[in-house]
């Protein structure tokens, strides 16, 4: 088996237990590999610190698997791996048919994540490893949980690009199905395999059935970056006099419509196809107020070299966003960029907020994903996602 032979500070997160080996760790490679190999990673002494995947061609260079030589890497290993995951959702997190089954690393499983929706899961793939065993994979979901049907591979996005992998979206194992309806809180849901992204973003849910408790009768609600509604029906479920769902994406708003629907509060809403920036804009200009703002953008930073341009990205949507929130209003604002740290996002928001002129008071702790996205203490990749719930007045 072929080795790679790391520098003392990747060996150092290894040890306080890291998953992955960025190429700037790596030494040097001995022996011939090929991308999706098995290896096995060493410090310089010769001391053994784990197996995985190597991708030669990636800037993550190693995804561990192992940190024990006598594991062997195989069906058996990740069938074993995902009946934990599975497990520690549903006996200690109390999820049971709409939940993130397998959150890459965070379970041991760097390169694979798993949603469930019902009896349909999604199987998304960032590692040429991992590809290797896609098939044994979804078998080892079935197996795992019989009240799956169908595992489609929802195998898309930048991730698999970087890896030199296809993008491809079809049902891999089980029935044709591609939709079913869940349920969140007070709303439903219609989740759409074919649609775009992972079909339904799980990772804020504890978020949107928060915003519940801050919505009253009366209120006037704008959700930016709706996507599929998440945030909007929550509001309007909640009582919302009126409901404002922006998203550039046609596609995405036809689905808002059809979740009103389904959950009986099409009277109340109204619907914006267009860029977020440019219909901001133009609200501002008339005039507009609303109780609640949402803002819930996708990550504006890719890559660490992108955090300045990113931040100010941030900026401009918060300080739009902020001049569209009454005095008294309630701003809901998130960043699910990983190189943007807590700290970062609320200086950001802070400066927005001197801009606006506005004061902002903390009304919920500081909020991240939910917790069936588990955050590695070891592991800085696996924490991502940034919620603030302000509470926002005018400068007295």
């Amino acid at each position: 088996m072929a080795a790679v032979i790391v520098d003392g500070q990747a060996a150092k997160a290894i040890g306080k237990g890291a998953m992955i080996v960025f190429k700037k760790g790596v030494v040097r490679v001995e022996g011939s590999v090929r991308p999706g190999d098995v290896v096995d990673v060493y410090t310089r002494g010769g001391k053994f610190l784990g197996r995985g995947f190597i991708n030669p061609n990636s800037n993550i260079m190693v995804r561990l698997i192992t940190t024990r030589r006598e594991t062997v890497v195989n069906k058996a290993l990740f069938r074993e791996r995902i009946r934990r995951a599975n497990e520690y959702r549903k006996r200690v997190l109390g999820y049971d048919k709409a939940y993130r089954m397998v959150y890459g690393e965070a379970d041991y499983l760097p390169g694979l994540i798993v949603d469930r929706f019902n009896e349909i899961a999604s199987l998304q793939i960032s590692s040429v490893g991992m590809e290797r065993f896609k098939l044994d994979l979804a078998e080892a979901v079935m197996e795992v949980e019989p009240g799956i049907e169908t595992v489609f591979e929802k195998n898309t996005g930048r991730s698999r690009r970087r890896e030199g992998l296809p993008e491809i979206e079809r049902v891999l194992l089980g029935k044709e199905k591609y939709r079913t309806v869940i349920e969140e809180g007070k709303a439903r849901f219609i989740v759409d395999m074919r649609g775009q992204k992972t079909g339904f973003f799980l990772d804020q849910r504890e978020n949107r059935i928060a915003l519940e408790k801050y919505v009253r009768p009366g209120m006037r609600v704008l959700d930016v970056f709706t996507y599929t509604g998440g945030f909007a029906i929550h509001a309007a479920v909640a009582g919302a006099e009126e409901v404002v769902a922006v998203d550039k994406s046609p596609w995405a708003i036809e689905m808002v419509k059809e979740n009103a629907k389904l959950n009986g509060v099409g009277d109340r809403m109204r619907y914006v196809v267009g860029s977020a920036f440019p219909v901001m804009e133009e609200m501002i200009k008339r005039g507009e107020k609303f109780d609640v703002v949402i803002l819930d953008p996708p990550a504006f930073v890719q890559h660490e070299k992108d955090l300045k341009r990113g931040l100010r990205a941030y900026f401009n949507v918060n300080y739009a966003g902020l001049q569209l929130v009454k005095d008294g209003g309630i701003l809901v604002t998130a960043s699910c960029s990983q190189h943007v740290d807590m700290q970062a996002f609320k200086d950001m928001v802070i400066a927005a907020a001197a801009k606006a002129g506005k004061f902002l008071k903390l009304l919920e702790p500081y909020r991240t994903q939910a917790p069936d996205h588990p955050i590695l203490m070891a592991s800085k990749d696996t924490e991502y996602l940034k919620a603030l719930f302000l509470y926002v007045e005018g400068v007295r």
